[in-house]
C-alpha cells in the first residue's frame, strides 16, 4: 500500500530525521479516490454510512472487570457542566442511554486483532516513517496549505476550485513566550500553551500526543492606535484565561496607565503583574479587553462573559505519533496523524446557549424515535455547533495529510457538541497550566516536556479534592476508558487489583508515569494506527488498538445500568493547591541538595490512610465524607517531609516517630532514637547585623525554652551548662543570671504561675527513672512534687486563675489528663479513654482545657478537643473537634476566640506535592459536644516548606508570630498580620526557632544558634 511504499522508499534513502527537525514528505501526493475497507474513498460524499458516528467507541464499553468490580470510564465525559455549559450528561454514567438504532456497535476497527500486521512493520521502517514531517516541507513551506491552494478537484466539495474552509498557517516556530513565527519572522497570531492532558484515551500512552495553539482575532493584538503589540495580545489572552478558569492570573509586569484599565482591580493605575477575576455586572463588577479589543468591547461589537471564549476565538491541536529517541524517552513525533481546528464563529448569550442546550438534551432522550444529532455543515466549511465551527485533516494511505470526510468530521462532533465536560465546547484551555507556571504556561511540548510536572487536582462533587490521574486510574483500573492499557494496569495496581503505593506517589511528582509509554509499547502503538491508515477506514474506528479490545460491547442492551452507584462530577480543577504561595508545578528539577538540605528535609515516610481522610484546595487534611460509595477509589496522599521539630513527649519505643522529632531538646536521653538529629549549633547558621537584634545569653552549652515572666522583666529557660538540664532566670534589666533547679536531676519546661510567684517544671530522676511535676518559688524555695505518676509526664499548664494545674501523664500504660492543685491535692484524673491525650493548653478565662487527641488502634490523625467545666471538675464536657486534622495546638488568642495550631497539610512549596506541617489560625465555636473551627487559614501562604510554634500578640492577637523551614531549608521567624493578611520574614540567619511575645507585645524571644551555639535572642517588634 502506499503508506509501505513511502516508508520503505524513506528507509532505504537512510531519511531519518530527528524529532527536532521538521521534515518533508517525499514523491507527489495522491489525490485520487482510494479503495478501503468500506469501499472507495471520496472525500466528496457526504453521505453518512454511520449516521450515528459521534457516538464514540467509548460509550460501548462495558464498565466491569473481570472480577465484576464496576468501573466508571464514563465521569470524564459525561458530568454536570459548569455554566454556561448548561447541560447535565451525568446520567450516562449510570446507565447505557442510546438512541434504539445506535445501540449496535459500529466501530469495528476494535475488535480488529493487529498483532500480524505490527510485526511486519520493522522498528526502523516505522520510526524512518514518524521522523518526517508531513506538515512542513524541507524548505519550511507549509504542505496542506499549498495543497489548498492549488486545490485538487477530488477535495472540492462545491467545484468552485477554492477552499472554503481553514488553511493551515500555524508554523509551529516558536519563540521564549509561545508565539508562532513565520520564515520572515512575523507572528501568525498563533500561541503556543501547555495543559494538562484530559484523562484516557488521548493520552500518549494509548497512542498519539498532542499540542493546542490559541488565536485570538487581530483586534486583540493591536494598541488602540493600531500598532501590533505582544504585550497587548498577551494581557488579552491573560483576561481570556481568567474568564475562563474564573480566577486570578499572574502575568509580566505591565503598566496599566498605557491602558487605562483597571487589571487588578485595587482602584488606582500603575504597574500590576496580576489580572483579577471579578467579573459581576449585575453587581457593577466588570472586566475589560484592553487595545483594539477594549475599545470594539465597549461599542458593542465584542462582548466578554465568564466561560465563553470571545467571537473570533480559533484554536489549532495537531495529534501525532509517536517518537523514541536514541537515549530510549518517548516524545510527539513531528508526523501528524491530524490538524484540528475550531473557530468560534457566533456569539451566544447565557440565555441562548442554556436554550441551545435544553434543544440538545431533548434530542437525546428522544431514543424511542431514533432522533439523530443535528449537525449543520459540510467538511469543506466545517460542522457547526453552538456558535462554533470545527474542521479537520487526517492522514491519507500516503501519508499526507488530507480533509476529513463528512463522515470522519462527524466523529468529532460528539465531544465538542454536547457534553459536560466542555468548557465552551472545549476542552484544553480550560486545562492549561496555572499562570505561575514557567513562562505563565505559555510554551509548546518541543521547548519543554512534560517530565517532573505534578498532577493535577480536581474536586469531585461527594469525594472531595483528588489527584485527577489517580483518581481515573483508580476508578478504571486502567489507563484508558477502554480499559485497555495492560502496560498502566502493571505499573499502578498489583495482579488483585491493589493500587501501588508508592506508584501512586511518584506519579503525584511526575505525571508522564501515566501518560508516557514505554518505547516498546509507543512502537507498537505507531504500527496498530499505521494499519487503519493503510485501510482508511476511519469510519470504523481511529483508536490504535493492539489486540481486540475485551470491554467493548457488540450490542448494548437498552438503558442497560452500568452499575455505578452516583455519578462522579468534577467541580473544579486545578494544577496546585491553593496554599497562597506560588505554585511550581512544572518547576525544573534543582541540583543536587546540600547536606544540609538532605537533613532538613529527612527520610522521607508515608502520607496518611487516603480511605480515612481527604483534603481541600488548600491542602488541609480531614476526615474522609466520601459520599460515591467506589469500592477501592481512596485518596492517595504523597509522601511525607519528615522536616525537624521538637520533641514535646516521651515518644519510647514508636520509632516513626523519630523520622520529624529530632530537634536536641531536654528530654529522657535514652529516650532519644532519632537516626537524624539536628544540632543547630553545629550547622553554618549566618551570623545577622540586622537592627533590632540582641543576644541575651552566651554559653556554649545549650540554652532553650524561654518563658516570660507575666510582668516581662523575667525569663526562665532551660540551659544544660552544669552538665544536666536546669531551670534558669535572667534578669532583663540587670542581665543577672541565676540557677533554680539544681541536678543531678534534669528540670526543664518551665511555666510561671498566673501571679508570678513560682514555676512548674517537668522533672526526671536518672537514679530512679522518674519523671515528675514539680513546683517551686520565685526565690528558689518551697520546691514541692505536685505530680508522681510513676511513668512519663509531659509538661504542666496552669489554669489563669492558679488554683490548679494540668498536666498528661502516662499511668497504667495510657496517656490521660490530670488536674490537681498547686501543692498536689484535690487530683482529678479528666479523662481514661483508650486514646493518648497530651498537651494541655487553658483558655485565657481558664473555663475551657484544650488538649491533643491521638486515638489509638490504626494509625490516625492527630485531633484537638476542648473540656468544660460547667457541670463541676468531676463532670467535664467534651467538645470533640471539628476541623483540620493531624493537630498540635499552640496556642489560643487573648480574648479565646481562635486558635493557632500546626496541622497536617500537603503543599507544592517545594516545588513537589508533599504532606508537611503548617500553622493555621481557625475561628473556634463551642456547641453541644463540637468545637467547630472554621473558617482556618495556613497563615504561612505557601512560603515555606514547614512551620511551627504560632503565638498570637498579646494584646489583640492582631500579629501571629511562628518558625519556619524556609524553601532555603533555614529556620526562621515570621509575621502574618491577621488585618492585612500580609506575611513577613523577620530573621534571616537560619536557625532562628521557637518564638514567644513578651507580655507588652513589643519583642520576641526566640532560639538561635547564630552566634555558634544554642542561645536566647531578642527581637524588637515595630
Amino acid at each position: 500500500m502506499a503508506l509501505r511504499q513511502t516508508a520503505l522508499a524513506i528507509l532505504s534513502t537512510q531519511a531519518l530525521i530527528s524529532s527536532e527537525a521538521l521534515g518533508a514528505t517525499s514523491g507527489p501526493l495522491q489525490t485520487a479516490p482510494e479503495t478501503t475497507a468500506v469501499g472507495t474513498l471520496d472525500i466528496r460524499d457526504t453521505h453518512l454510512r454511520n449516521p450515528f458516528a459521534y457516538i464514540v467507541p467509548q460509550c460501548y464499553v462495558l464498565n466491569r472487570d473481570e472480577q465484576d468490580t464496576v468501573l466508571n470510564p464514563c465521569y470524564v465525559c459525561h458530568q454536570r457542566g459548569a455554566q454556561p455549559n448548561f447541560l447535565d450528561d451525568s446520567d450516562f454514567q449510570l446507565a447505557y442511554e442510546m438512541t434504539e438504532l445506535g445501540l449496535t456497535n459500529p466501530w469495528d476497527n476494535l475488535f480488529e486483532d493487529r498483532s500480524s500486521r505490527i510485526q511486519g512493520i520493522s522498528d526502523a521502517e516505522s520510526l524512518a516513517y514518524v521522523r518526517t514531517s508531513n506538515y512542513i516541507s524541507e524548505t519550511g513551506d507549509l504542505i496542506l496549505a499549498e495543497r489548498l491552494a492549488d486545490l485538487p478537484s477530488a477535495w472540492d466539495m462545491d467545484g468552485d476550485n477554492q477552499w472554503d474552509g481553514y488553511r493551515p498557517d500555524a508554523y509551529f516556530r516558536f519563540d521564549e513566550q509561545g508565539f508562532d513565527r513565520d520564515p520572515l519572522d512575523g507572528y501568525t497570531g498563533w500561541r503556543a500553551f501547555a495543559y494538562y492532558p484530559t484523562p484516557g484515551t488521548y493520552w500518549p500512552t494509548n497512542g498519539s500526543a498532542g499540542d493546542v495553539l490559541i488565536r485570538l482575532p487581530e483586534a486583540f493584538r493591536h494598541t488602540s492606535a493600531g500598532e501590533l503589540s505582544l504585550a497587548v495580545y498577551a494581557v488579552n489572552l491573560a483576561i481570556v484565561e481568567a474568564l475562563i478558569k474564573r480566577a486570578d492570573v499572574a502575568i509580566d509586569p505591565i503598566d496599566e496607565t498605557l491602558y487605562g484599565i483597571d487589571l487588578n482591580k485595587d482602584g488606582e493605575l500603575g504597574w500590576t503583574s496580576l489580572v483579577r477575576y471579578d467579573w459581576a455586572p449585575l453587581e457593577g463588577r466588570e472586566m475589560s479587553f484592553v487595545g483594539q479589543a477594549g475599545a470594539l468591547q465597549a461599542a458593542g461589537q465584542i462582548h466578554l462573559a465568564v466561560g465563553l471564549f470571545p467571537e473570533g476565538t480559533e484554536f489549532l491541536q495537531s495529534l501525532r505519533y509517536l517518537d523514541v529517541t536514541d537515549d530510549a524517552g518517548v516524545q510527539p513525533a513531528v508526523r501528524m496523524k491530524e490538524l484540528r481546528y475550531a473557530r468560534k464563529q457566533s456569539w451566544y448569550t447565557y440565555a441562548e446557549l442554556k436554550g441551545l442546550i435544553a434543544r440538545e438534551d431533548a434530542e437525546r432522550r428522544e431514543y424511542e424515535n431514533n432522533t439523530i444529532k443535528q449537525v449543520p455543515g459540510d467538511y469543506e466549511s466545517g460542522l457547526f455547533g453552538q456558535g462554533w465551527v470545527y474542521q479537520g485533516f487526517i492522514e491519507s494511505d500516503d501519508g499526507s495529510l488530507r480533509p476529513q470526510t463528512q463522515e470522519e468530521s462527524l466523529y468529532c462532533m460528539g465531544c465538542h457538541t454536547g457534553l459536560g465536560a466542555t468548557t465552551d465546547t472545549t476542552f484544553a484551555f480550560a486545562r492549561k497550566l496555572d499562570a505561575e507556571a514557567d513562562r505563565h504556561g505559555w510554551y509548546h511540548w518541543s521547548q519543554k516536556d512534560a517530565s517532573g510536572l505534578n498532577e493535577p487536582k480536581v474536586e469531585i462533587d461527594g469525594a472531595g479534592v483528588q489527584y485527577e490521574y489517580a483518581y481515573y486510574l483508580m476508578y478504571t483500573r486502567s489507563g484508558s476508558e477502554f480499559l485497555d492499557n495492560p502496560e498502566l494496569e502493571a505499573r499502578f495496581f498489583d495482579e488483585d487489583g491493589t493500587p501501588k503505593a508508592e506508584a501512586f506517589a511518584a506519579l503525584h511528582d511526575d505525571l508522564t508515569l501515566a501518560l508516557i509509554p514505554s518505547p516498546e509499547r509507543a512502537l507498537a502503538l505507531n504500527k496498530a494506527y499505521w494499519t487503519i491508515v493503510e485501510d482508511q477506514d476511519f469510519v470504523l474506528g481511529r483508536d490504535a488498538n493492539l489486540t481486540p479490545v475485551d470491554s467493548m460491547q457488540t450490542q448494548v442492551t437498552k438503558d442497560l445500568p452500568t452499575g455505578v452507584e452516583q455519578a462522579a462530577n468534577p467541580v473544579a480543577f486545578h494544577g496546585c493547591f491553593a496554599t497562597g504561595g506560588s505554585c511550581d508545578a512544572d518547576e525544573e528539577p534543582s541540583e543536587e541538595p546540600s547536606a544540609w538540605a538532605e537533613l532538613v528535609t529527612g527520610a522521607g515516610m508515608d502520607g496518611p490512610d487516603g480511605s480515612r481522610y481527604q483534603v481541600d484546595w488548600n491542602g488541609i487534611i480531614h476526615l474522609s465524607s466520601y459520599a460515591l460509595g467506589i469500592e477501592g477509589v481512596t485518596f492517595t496522599f504523597p509522601e511525607r517531609l519528615t522536616l525537624p521539630t521538637r520533641t514535646i513527649v516521651p515518644l519510647g519505643d514508636t520509632r516513626v516517630c523519630y523520622d520529624c522529632h529530632r530537634v536536641s531538646a531536654p528530654i529522657v536521653a535514652t529516650n532519644n532514637r532519632a537516626e537524624l538529629p539536628v544540632d543547630f549549633a553545629a550547622l553554618d547558621a549566618e551570623p545577622s547585623s540586622q537592627s533590632g537584634l540582641v543576644q541575651l545569653t552566651q554559653d556554649p552549652a545549650r540554652d532553650v525554652g524561654a518563658k516570660w515572666s507575666p510582668d516581662g522583666r523575667t525569663l526562665a529557660f532551660v540551659s544544660d551548662r552544669t552538665g544536666t538540664d536546669q531551670i534558669w532566670l535572667l534578669f532583663l534589666r540587670s542581665g543577672e543570671l541565676r540557677q533554680l533547679t539544681q541536678g543531678p536531676e534534669q528540670h526543664a519546661w518551665p511555666e510561671w504561675s498566673p501571679d508570678g510567684r513560682r514555676l512548674a517544671y517537668w522533672a526526671y530522676d536518672p537514679t530512679t527513672d522518674q519523671q515528675s511535676v514539680r513546683t517551686i518559688y520565685f526565690n528558689g524555695s518551697g520546691e514541692t512534687t505536685v505530680l508522681n505518676p510513676q511513668g512519663p509526664v509531659d509538661r504542666p499548664a496552669w489554669r489563669p486563675d492558679g488554683r490548679y494545674l494540668a498536666a498528661a501523664a502516662e499511668i497504667d500504660g495510657n496517656w490521660d489528663l490530670w488536674l490537681f492543685r498547686p501543692d498536689g491535692s484535690d487530683l482529678h484524673r479528666l479523662t481514661q479513654d483508650e486514646a493518648m491525650e497530651t498537651n494541655p493548653l487553658w483558655s485565657p478565662d481558664g473555663t475551657t482545657l484544650a488538649y491533643k487527641v491521638a486515638p489509638s488502634g490504626d494509625y490516625n490523625l492527630t485531633i484537638q478537643n476542648f473540656m468544660t467545666f460547667e457541670n463541676g471538675l468531676t463532670q467535664p464536657s467534651i467538645h470533640v473537634w471539628n476541623g483540620p486534622q493531624a493537630v498540635q495546638m499552640n496556642a489560643w488568642s487573648p480574648d479565646g476566640a481562635q486558635v493557632a495550631y500546626t496541622a497536617e497539610v500537603i503543599s507544592g512549596s517545594t516545588g513537589e506535592d508533599r504532606v508537611t506541617y503548617a500553622n493555621i489560625v481557625s475561628d473556634l465555636r463551642l456547641r453541644d459536644d463540637e468545637a467547630v473551627a472554621d473558617p482556618s487559614v495556613i497563615i504561612s501562604r505557601g512560603q515555606t516548606i514547614g512551620d511551627r510554634g504560632a503565638v498570637f500578640s498579646p494584646a489583640d492577637a492582631s500579629q501571629v508570630a511562628f518558625w519556619a523551614w524556609g524553601k532555603d531549608h533555614r529556620a526562621n521567624l515570621w509575621l502574618y498580620d491577621q488585618v492585612s493578611g500580609q506575611l513577613e520574614q523577620l530573621t534571616q540567619g537560619g536557625s532562628d526557632i521557637y518564638p514567644q511575645w513578651s507580655p507588652d507585645g513589643k519583642s520576641l524571644v526566640f532560639e538561635s544558634s547564630r552566634g555558634g551555639s544554642s542561645d536566647l535572642w531578642l527581637l524588637s517588634i515595630d
